[in-house]
């Protein structure tokens, strides 16, 4: 990444990047939470996601926000925004933290070895995994608020961690954990990797910025950079986000009449095989446009407003 997230300054430093991480999260998470909505609609959904399908309930982007609006009103599209708050800033609290870290660590040897994007890839794979760790069961409530309709089972977050215990035990908080795992670190290393080389391409550099004109076309460059690796690392990790989804809502058969055909499945293995097996290979990428959106603009705004924080708190 860019040189002021490269470089260990003052004992404060790690500090600055967790609460930056973890403000820029929550604001990332505000903005983007409605193509959240959509996309998880979208994978839940065995139907073809067509304009042309009889059978499915949501047919595109726009059809589903004027029928989630109208079914559930404008607030369904915030739907499960608690729990996700909660995911968004401590995952990014404990990404960037870690990320930081261990960079340093694999630097002191090596001057440059900070600038190589291999580096950033296995920092970010690091940070990634712990991060989602840290932060999984809020990602289970989420997803449990979101894919219900308007005949709410669950009133709220205390509710469902609740229920879930209740009827489904702890281990119920982590189902789905492995292809998460898989997901989250290989995106995260991914985008790390991307946003170094693209940054590195456009010559991007907040510390040698002055300007107002020259700060501004920097803070293009970055928002640019994070929408292409956004958009990049999504693409290469989406059918293991469908497939999280699916298992974590395997004992959650009520909600699937909410969206027509029910899927069940027994494991990783055998949901990514029903899924090719039912809907075509193109099942594993259901949703992938709301979703690809979604990525660009949240990954653009994470990284941008990251840096802009740390930049302020570095500043003082």
């Amino acid at each position: 990444m860019t040189s002021n997230i490269n470089n260990v300054e003052n004992q404060n430093t790690w500090f600055f990047h967790s609460f930056s991480g973890a403000c820029s999260g929550s604001i990332t998470r505000f903005v983007s939470q409605p193509f959240d909505v959509i996309k998880i609609r979208f994978q839940l959904q065995v139907e073809p996601v067509s304009q042309i399908s009889c059978n499915s309930k949501y047919k595109s982007i726009f059809q589903s926000i004027c029928l989630i609006n109208k079914e559930e009103g404008i607030k369904a599209l915030w739907k499960g925004h608690i729990p996700g708050q909660l995911l968004s800033s401590t995952y990014g609290l404990t990404q960037f933290g870690v990320f930081q870290t261990s960079l340093k660590y694999l630097s002191i040897t090596e001057t440059e070895l900070n600038q190589n994007s291999s580096v950033h890839f296995v920092c970010g794979v690091m940070s990634s995994t712990i991060a989602t760790i840290a932060s999984y069961p809020f990602d289970v409530i989420r997803t449990r608020l979101v894919a219900q309709k308007s005949n709410q089972i669950y009133k709220n977050m205390r509710q469902v961690a609740f229920s879930i215990y209740k009827t489904e035990g702890v281990l119920a908080y982590y189902r789905g954990l492995f292809p998460t795992l898989v997901q989250n670190s290989l995106q995260g290393g991914l985008i790390f990797m991307f946003y170094n080389s693209f940054t590195k391409f456009t010559s991007t550099n907040t510390r040698t910025h002055k300007t107002g004109s020259e700060d501004y076309l920097n803070t293009v460059k970055q928002l640019s950079s994070g929408f292409l690796s956004g958009i990049a690392a999504k693409t290469c990790i989406y059918p293991l986000d469908i497939v999280k989804k699916r298992l974590q809502l395997q004992d959650f058969v009520k909600t699937r009449n909410d969206f027509g055909k029910k899927f069940v499945c027994k494991g990783l293995v055998d949901c990514i095989y029903l899924t090719i097996k039912e809907e075509s290979f193109f099942g594993l990428f259901k949703g992938l446009s709301p979703s690809l959106l979604k990525a660009g603009v949240s990954t653009a705004l994470h990284l941008a407003i990251y840096e802009h924080i740390f930049k302020l708190l570095n500043s003082y």
